[in-house]
């Protein structure tokens, strides 16, 4: 299994100055083996999102021990054990990077484990692959309330705190699996703090892909109206998207795609 030390210099500090441990290790989710990466997917992963917004666990299986084609995953583990993970997908096709899912443990919340991870596989992630956006997905905080999967609030304080910028677009994430909703009232985020906008193009082409992956040819083809309003408030910023702060997002409009703020 490939495994890297956490550094012990420039580790992030949490409010009290606590910092993680000398005992961390970075590693890679595709030699992890299948009991750490059951334990991960069982203890941290699952946790940390609703069903709603977590792949299940066949569908992570596959993509970590194929591994499909773009898959990224890195784990931070303590004494052997794993108590975070980042888990990406790079679209060759278009260029675009999805941080997936970033997860730390409940006992571990608090202690720097997140900052430090995303530390270690963002610069690797820019270096390796020249994305032309590296994007994640968040709660709105202003519709989605704190509980047992985090606090949305926390969460936009967290990016912010890493330079993340906000994609002034109402989004909506797909349905991951069968049974499962559209999670409604999210946004988009960039981690690309060398500039200031996201060509919107290839953000088109890779929310189609996307939708078209998770939902099926008929939502792209037929005039989904959630899918149709995503475009449109996309291309209304024409060729590019700027990236604004976080504490603008009470800027950005909920999304019009006739539901009149049901949610599915």
């Amino acid at each position: 299994m490939t495994e890297r030390k956490a550094p012990k210099k420039g580790a992030d500090t949490s409010a009290d100055g606590s910092g993680p441990s000398a005992g961390f290790v970075f590693a890679e989710l595709a030699d992890a083996g299948a009991e750490i990466a059951h334990r991960f997917y069982e203890r941290v992963l699952e946790p940390a999102f609703p069903p709603s917004e977590l792949v299940g666990v066949a569908e992570f299986r596959t993509a970590w021990q194929s591994p499909l084609p773009g898959f990224h995953g890195t784990l931070m583990l303590e004494d052997g054990e794993p108590v975070a993970g980042a888990l990406g997908e790079f679209s060759a096709d278009t260029e675009i990077m999805l941080l997936s899912y970033l997860a730390v443990s409940e006992a571990m919340r608090g202690r720097g484990v997140g900052r430090e991870l995303l530390g270690n596989v963002l610069p690797r992630w820019r270096e390796e692959l020249r994305p032309l956006a590296t994007l994640a997905e968040i709660e709105d905080p202003r519709f989605h309330r704190a509980g047992p999967h985090g606090d949305p609030v926390a969460r936009v304080r967290f990016y912010d705190r890493l330079g993340g910028r906000l994609l002034p677009v109402p989004y909506f994430q797909p349905s991951l699996r069968p049974g499962q909703p559209r999670v409604r009232d999210m946004f988009l985020i960039s981690f690309d703090v060398d500039r200031d906008r996201v060509p919107a193009e290839p953000l088109l082409r890779y929310l189609e892909h996307y939708v078209r992956e998770c939902e099926g040819e008929d939502v792209v083809l037929r005039g989904d109206p959630g899918y149709n309003a995503l475009r449109t408030a996309i291309m209304a910023w024409g060729d590019w998207i700027p990236l604004w702060p976080l504490s603008r997002l009470d800027e950005v409009p909920r999304l019009d795609d006739g539901t009149n703020g049901a949610r599915a």
